[in-house]
């Protein structure tokens, strides 16, 4: 992706002189000078920075965790893994680029993304999933066909989603949903997974992108090397099975 000068983007800190000073992971800041795929952005001293692979450069890093509510299981499952997430990405970034979202229908969150998709490049999905579906308490299962016509029937930036719904990694659900024009890349796991497990994936990976700046197929594979267990992420990408 290119960068003009004067574009506000988000550089990892760990990419900055001194930057275990700043308080979260990724710095706003404008793109003084660019060459080939390199760019320089202005330092908080006013200074401008070495060169930086535009690579890692984000233009948007907002996030929004998606709780998708069933009425069974939200006090015991899905609100303490929510917390996690939300608590964690908050250590991230600031608190005006994460934004924690409950819904029990669809069309809640359809309504909702009209409204805010431009905000956020990563959504989290936090729920109940089959190989073909998300489960949402109104409605039943919702198969990548539902998730096309109800929430990304509008043109939006790709975008990172992962979900940590039980068996959505499967290429049942994958495949398609990782070919919607909004999805950029999918990561979800093939088989059951415990809370703790899917938390700590999602910390681990968010680390290696966002405060590290490696590529998303670089923070999944790292991120997925380090939970317990044995290939139980997936990540797709148009379609394909990336990794």
């Amino acid at each position: 992706m290119t960068y003009p000068v004067g574009t506000t983007v988000y550089v990892p800190v760990s990419l900055l002189p001194d930057g275990e000073r700043y308080p979260t992971s990724l710095y706003q800041t404008p793109v003084t000078a660019v060459q080939d795929r390199s760019a320089k952005v202005r330092l908080r001293d006013g200074a401008d920075s070495d060169w930086i692979a535009t690579s890692k450069l984000h233009r948007n890093a907002g996030i929004v965790i998606v709780s998708v509510g069933d009425f069974g299981t939200e006090e015991t499952l899905l609100n303490p893994l929510s917390k996690s997430v939300l608590q964690f990405c908050r250590l991230l970034l600031d608190d005006s680029s994460v934004t924690h979202l409950r819904v029990r229908a669809i069309g809640e969150l359809g309504k909702w993304w009209k409204l805010n998709h431009a905000a956020y490049s990563y959504i989290v999905f936090i729920g109940h999933g089959a190989p073909d579906s998300i489960h949402f308490g109104y409605g039943g299962a919702r198969t990548p066909e539902h998730f096309g016509m109800r929430v990304f029937s509008i043109a939006t930036e790709k975008k990172t989603v992962i979900s940590l719904c039980c068996e959505t990694g499967k290429a049942a659900f994958s495949k398609k949903f990782s070919g919607l024009s909004s999805c950029g890349h999918l990561i979800a796991p093939f088989h059951s997974i415990h809370g703790a497990i899917a938390s700590q994936f999602l910390q681990t990976y968010m680390c290696w992108q966002l405060l590290h700046g490696k590529s998303t197929t670089v923070a999944f594979k790292k991120a997925a090397e380090t939970v317990p267990g044995k290939d139980i992420f997936r990540l797709w990408r148009n379609g394909k099975h990336v990794a």
